[in-house]
């Protein structure tokens, strides 16, 4: 089983972080929004992914996985576009 990255928000993320994707991070929201996978079910959805819950800490905590700040995904985004271009990123598989 392939293991994903996915940033969860709960609510509409940023358009700009929808950037994350170039870099084969998944996205994903509790609330419906547009581009962004919707989580119904968040218990069964983390299963055998590195989740990252943004902007809200208690949820993270709840759930036991990581959290980050919308500003330090923003740093994260920004460090990913410095060091590589995406274009770049199929070379490195």
């Amino acid at each position: 089983m392939e293991h994903r990255v996915v940033f969860i928000f709960r609510k509409c993320p940023p358009s700009h972080l929808l950037k994350l994707r170039w870099w084969g991070y998944d996205v994903a929201s509790l609330e419906a929004c547009p581009d962004v996978e919707t989580v119904s079910d968040l218990g069964r959805y983390i299963r055998g992914r590195f989740v990252i819950v943004v902007g809200d800490r208690e949820l993270a905590e709840e759930l036991g996985v990581a959290y980050a700040a919308v500003e330090e995904v923003e740093r994260f985004l920004a460090w990913l576009s410095r060091e590589l271009p995406p274009a770049f990123k199929p070379y490195l598989q």
